[in-house]
């Protein structure tokens, strides 16, 4: 076994580890053993850092990829279906080796960010426990190397979501919101068991590599149709993963879990699964379901940015945020801008995290307070906070020398070229919805920021029977705190919070990535992964690559293969190239994308520049100088206020439809069993009651009545006979003179007559 393969399953196992001490023996540990959880997790960030070094700085290699498997269940030939076999394990290129990085990196930082915002919790060791079976689920789906390892441990996010959104069970609130956020990624979930279901049948292996291997040699015996189906499932799983649209309603109320544990979710573990997912299958996707991602991704952006410019509590702004930046992931997963995509998925997984943990800061010197209407001022008390805020905030926005600036303009660059490509018309909806929501996004952040940092200090227009501090008072841990702040007023956090917001804030600078604070293409990143065949591995068969052109129609450049497709596949999935020596094949779809991208990413910059720009002028037109007063407007416009307010309605959408519809159809299905199922049920057993007393009638008055009459008939009668056997001669001469003589009566009468 390779020695990276060794040290990537340690980095597995530690967060396991973390769990499994913490949940048992929490209580017996001093400081409820969070010096494990964080100690443990320096270790895990430790050797993916080695990794990171060995992989990405001295190999440097686009095109590494190692990997290791063992039979984890083995069937044997099972009738009707075949050999059956099982498998799990391990792999290890560019992507996997960057995504080891951040997740525990930035596991590491909520970890030791959690010491100082959770300490006095009751169930302390219990939440650090939880932190690491999240953790240890992320890096399941990042090192495994097939279909079904990674459901596994799709399933294990799941729960591990469920609780720590539900950590303050007490809570209604945190209950409800644990139970939306599983039973909505359940639906997702279901939907991408059934795409591998779907591969499964044709392929009988979960391994990506061979999946790979047999969509590249043409052997996907269904229609290009089920391929395009298989490929929409399997996006399902991310839909749900990734609060993608029409199930982004959970992610919001997901902010009832502990701040530390939103930075996470909404940075490096949850929502990243379903965008390094999509990566994963990439090659798989056919055009159809591309552009079905695309839509998806992008209207997904717009509505969550819409719905954040009226938000109060400044944790809900900041995910709806997520939801909105998760849709430009998509989006460009959807266009074909592969690398630009996974950029971001990085770069926002830094700034996010920032955010979130800056806003947990923030609520913990305000004393739980998360309405931006009550704040204000905290500048001048919270330095360190403001600064790491306000950077995290312009990468968030786009902002030139930043990272989102790099990979948020090269997904809108894609867009661009996708649009053009494809032939304009409603694909420039795609680009469009991009940039207005970069606007958007400008401005909300503005707004945030200028309620939270600046002006004077709002607490006191606070109502005293304001209930909504009641409501939002997520993280009860601190209430041992609250006399002490009061006291004292608003001040810095502590050390161990602030340096993991000093480390993601410098993480969220351009020269981190690429040395051209307006090019991502000449950084480090771009270059380790220029194309979806990094995923799979060097597209050579001597090193056992697996892609062609007829089944990988996204793939800039050449691909070889060992197997010429049939012409039928090969245009079925739009590619045009000849066969050539080796068998080469070369998408111009894809490569005239990836040119009509970088050909457009300077208009890309130039006009999310001028829609960042807008919408920060907005900001200050609105929040700062006045000029529009927001009260006003929002009273002016007042259903389109509500309407984003409310969030587009699709809470009551869904409980006027899905959950009343499933309620009324459970009262329908009770009122069937009730009264057909158990009339039909309930009659037939009256109707066996009434057959049996007939039955019962018929047996006693009939059967056992000619039973006992000729017993009585047989007992008369021998009573009778037993009469006239006296043993005396002469009764018996008697009695037959009498027998003769009633002859001798008869036969005379009937003489006569």
């Amino acid at each position: 076994m390779h020695s990276l393969i060794q040290l990537s399953i340690v980095v597995l196992l530690l967060p396991l580890l973390s769990f499994v001490i913490l949940i048992f023996f929490n209580r017996r540990i001093p400081r409820r053993g969070d010096f494990i959880g964080v100690g443990i997790l320096g270790t895990a960030f430790g050797i993916s850092a080695y990794i990171f070094w060995t992989v990405i700085v001295q190999t440097y290699d686009p095109a590494f990829r190692i990997a290791w498997d063992f039979t984890w269940i083995d069937l044997g030939n099972v009738p009707g279906v075949g050999p059956l076999q099982i498998k799990m394990g391990v792999v290890i290129d560019n992507l996997t080796t960057i995504m080891l990085a951040m997740v525990t990196l930035i596991s590491l930082l909520v970890h030791l960010y959690s010491t100082g915002y959770m300490a006095g919790d009751k169930n302390y060791g219990r939440y650090f426990a939880f932190l690491g079976i999240f953790t240890f689920s992320m890096l399941g789906i990042v090192l495994s190397d097939n279909l079904f390892s990674i459901y596994i441990f799709w399933e294990l996010v799941g729960l591990s979501s469920y609780l720590l959104i539900g950590f303050f069970f007490e809570k209604d609130s945190a209950a409800d919101a644990q139970k939306k956020a599983f039973l909505a990624n359940r639906v997702g979930d279901i939907g991408m068991w059934l795409g591998i279901l779907i591969l499964y049948s044709q392929f009988h292996t979960f391994s990506f590599e061979q999946i790979y291997a047999n969509l590249a040699a043409g052997n996907f015996g269904l229609s290009n149709g089920w391929l395009t189906a298989a490929g929409i499932l399997l996006f399902m799983g991310c839909v749900g993963k990734s609060a993608q649209f029409p199930l982004h309603v959970w992610l919001p109320d997901a902010m009832e879990g502990p701040t530390p544990v939103s930075a996470l979710i909404h940075a490096a573990t949850m929502v990243a699964a379903g965008v390094y997912f999509v990566a994963r299958i990439f090659v798989m996707l056919t055009p159809d379901a591309l552009h079905v991602i695309a839509f998806i991704g992008a209207c997904t952006a717009f509505m969550a940015a819409t719905i954040a410019i009226t938000q109060n509590d400044i944790k809900r702004v900041l995910a709806y945020s997520t939801v909105s930046q998760l849709g430009y992931m998509v989006l460009g997963l959807g266009v074909g801008a592969y690398s630009a995509s996974l950029f971001h998925l990085v770069t926002h997984a830094f700034f996010k995290a920032c955010l979130f943990l800056g806003s947990g800061a923030i609520i913990h010197a305000m004393h739980h307070e998360q309405d931006m209407r009550w704040m204000g001022g905290l500048r001048k008390h919270m330095p360190w906070t403001f600064a790491t805020f306000t950077l995290a905030t312009l990468a968030l926005a786009g902002l030139p020398l930043t990272s989102g600036f790099l990979s948020k303009d090269a997904i809108l660059a894609g867009a661009i070229g996708f649009a053009k490509v494809e032939g304009g018309g409603i694909f420039y909806l795609i680009p469009v919805l991009g940039f207005f929501s970069a606007m958007l996004t400008a401005f909300y952040m503005g707004r945030q920021i200028w309620l939270v940092f600046f002006g004077e200090s709002r607490t006191h227009l606070k109502p005293a029977d304001n209930h909504h501090q009641a409501h939002h008072a997520h993280d009860s841990h601190a209430a041992h705190a609250d006399d002490h702040h009061t006291s004292h007023g608003v001040h810095e956090v502590s050390w161990n919070m602030r340096a993991p917001l000093v480390i993601l804030a410098a993480l969220s600078v351009f020269f981190v990535y690429s040395p051209d604070p307006l090019d991502g293409a000449k950084g480090w990143f771009m270059k380790m992964i220029p194309t979806p065949a990094t995923v799979v591995g060097e597209a050579n068969p001597q090193k056992g690559a697996l892609l062609s052109g007829n089944v990988a129609p996204h793939l800039a450049g050449v691909v070889q293969t060992t197997e010429v497709a049939p012409p039928a596949v090969a245009a079925e999935h739009g590619v045009p190239g000849e066969a050539k020596g080796g068998h080469i094949y070369t998408d111009t779809r894809q490569a005239e994308i990836v040119h009509a991208g970088h050909a457009a990413h300077y208009t890309a910059i130039y006009i999310s520049s001028i829609m960042v720009v807008l919408g920060i002028c907005l900001a200050l037109v609105v929040y700062v100088f006045r000029i529009i007063d927001p009260e006003k407007t929002a009273s002016a416009i007042r259903p389109l206020y509500l309407f984003s307010l409310n969030k587009w309605y699709w809470d009551e959408i869904y409980e006027a439809t899905f959950i009343k519809g499933s309620m009324l159809l459970a009262r329908m299905l009770s009122w069937f069993d009730s009264n057909v199922v158990d009339g039909i049920v309930n009659g037939v057993a009256t109707l066996a009651r009434k057959f049996a007393f007939v039955n019962d009638g018929f047996d006693r008055h009939v059967v056992d009545g000619m039973v006992n009459f000729t017993a009585f008939a047989v007992n008369t009668t021998g009573a009778v006979l037993r009469k006239l056997q006296t043993g005396k001669v002469q009764t018996y001469v008697v009695m037959l003179m009498l027998v003769l003589f009633g002859y001798f009566v008869l036969y005379f009468t009937r003489l006569i007559y």
